[in-house]
């Protein structure tokens, strides 16, 4: 071969593989812009963009494992999503087995892949009850793989999402899991690594280090007893992307979450999530309806029953026929409110629901709460309950004197109620005297003709006032019966 057919040659080699090199990177950058298009909150943009990387590979695990998060999302959404999402999911599963043993287990990409691809799967299945043998498997083969994609590359921060995920959640898991190990040989997990292990997705992660934040919000906030830091990642990711209602929604429970109690601002976010989904198009997907849901639970805690009911309303006549849960919760939540401030018309959103075949998971729920509205009105609890709503939306105004004012007003005429009794010791509570308060608290919550929730709201706060006293011990014992004799009532997460 001559010098010049030589380079020629290499010229041509040399000339490939740089155009090899810049079509990976050119598709590298396409994926992560799907990705971060998704975490923005624009899933058809998103998928979309991994669509177009698939046109010139069609096997492009990094663009496939994007669109199954979003086909994952949706699944979480609408039930009828499930059997295509196991579809492409397992043949996602199948395409990087092949590549990782075609390769002797050298192709890291697939390793990688595959690791996440037995996560997403595992979490699938104990979402949707699925199977826990089959989810534990699952785990167990992401473990043993992303364990060997780290002792390659150890400064890969997406790669401990996954690792981090095994470890924390096998370590905290009920007794019944542990004992499952035994029977599959399940790799032990680690709560404190587990934790470290996110953490560094989310701050080192690239793909991974958006879905590492918002499982650091719940673990910090339910497990942990970090509400703080739940908060401080929440706004954080919520600057980044202002436009993701899965942000919004989340942040919104941390601010309405015990530990903060700060549901305007719940409401605000709750608000902005409606707008903003109101004005993409419908095939986005159903946060807005959920958005609609979780500001009017926080107007009914702020006592603002008449603006819930209001935008309920509106949700209601937009009459949206998927997914299949939107209407009958809708009707149901009206209905509830209706009931609270004694409208006649709150049976009529109970009735409707049963009147439609479709909602049939919901009938047991209406034929509930009808028994409920007539209980109600029998026993005089309905009168009581809304006299006492204007004093209550003083109390979350923080408008001390003037509830006091409007809660004597209701006592002059039920001297006894539980009722009464109840408010007047929250709202001493509430404007500094919990030790005050206590003693009501107490009387209430062993008084059999209470209500539950009553009984264990005023566990609750008689709890509280140990607490704030220093009395932590007391304190504890009385969170724990809660939870053990109210795991049905709302105060029951408070306590937990």
């Amino acid at each position: 071969m001559t010098t010049l057919l030589r380079r020629r040659v290499l010229k041509s080699a040399l000339l490939s593989a740089l155009l090899l090199v810049s079509s990976a990177a050119t598709a590298q950058d396409a994926v992560l812009a799907g990705y971060r298009k998704y975490y923005a909150g624009d899933r058809t943009g998103a998928r979309q963009a991994l669509e177009a990387v698939l046109v010139s590979n069609t096997r492009n695990l990094p663009a496939r494992f994007g669109l199954l998060h979003i086909l994952m999302r949706r699944a979480d959404e609408e039930r009828g999503v499930e059997k295509e999402l196991e579809q492409h999911l397992d043949a996602f599963l199948a395409d990087a087995e092949e590549r990782h043993d075609g390769s002797n287990g050298q192709d890291f990409e697939a390793i990688f892949y595959l690791a996440n691809g037995y996560m997403m799967r595992a979490q699938y299945r104990v979402n949707h009850d699925k199977g826990i043998w089959g989810a534990a498997r699952d785990g167990a083969k992401a473990k043993r793989l992303i364990d060997t994609y780290i002792r390659r590359y150890p400064e890969h921060g997406d790669a401990y999402f996954t690792l981090g995920l095994y470890n924390y959640y096998v370590d905290i898991a009920p007794s019944f899991v542990r004992v499952l190990r035994l029977f599959l040989f399940l790799p032990g997990g680690n709560r404190v690594e587990g934790l470290k292990q996110i953490e560094r997705a989310y701050s080192q992660g690239s793909l991974f280090a958006f879905p590492a934040g918002l499982i650091l919000m719940e673990i910090y906030s339910t497990y942990e007893h970090r509400a703080a830091d739940a908060v401080r990642v929440g706004e954080r990711l919520f600057q980044e992307y202002p436009a993701n209602p899965d942000v919004g929604m989340q942040l919104a429970e941390m601010y309405a979450s015990p530990a903060i109690e700060d549901y305007g601002r719940a409401a605000a976010q709750y608000e902005g999530v409606l707008k903003r989904e109101s004005a993409r198009p419908s095939s986005q997907g159903p946060a807005k309806h959920s958005a609609r849901l979780g500001l009017a639970s926080m107007q009914q805690q702020q006592w603002r029953l008449q603006d819930a009911i209001a935008g309920l309303g509106e949700g209601i006549a937009e009459d949206p026929a998927e997914p299949v849960w939107v209407m009958p919760n809708l009707l149901l939540r009206r209905g509830n409110y209706r009931a609270l401030m004694a409208d006649p018309a709150a049976a009529e959103d109970a009735r409707r629901v049963k009147s439609n075949a479709r909602w049939k998971d919901f009938h047991k729920a209406a034929d509930n709460q009808l028994a409920w509205l007539e209980k109600r009105r029998q026993s005089g609890e309905e009168a009581v309950y809304v006299a006492l709503v204007p004093g209550n939306r003083l109390v979350a105004e923080k408008q001390w004197d003037q509830a006091a004012s409007a809660y004597e007003k209701v006592r002059q005429q039920h001297p006894n109620d539980l009722q009464v009794r109840y408010r007047l010791a929250h709202l001493r509570f509430m404007r500094g005297d919990p030790a005050g308060a206590a003693g009501e608290f107490a009387v209430l919550s062993e008084t059999k003709s209470a209500p539950a929730w009553m009984r264990a709201a005023s566990l609750l706060y008689l709890a509280r006032a140990h607490d704030i006293a220093g009395r932590h011990a007391q304190a504890i014992r009385i969170y724990e019966r809660i939870l053990d004799d109210d795991e049905r009532e709302s105060a029951a997460f408070s306590g937990r």
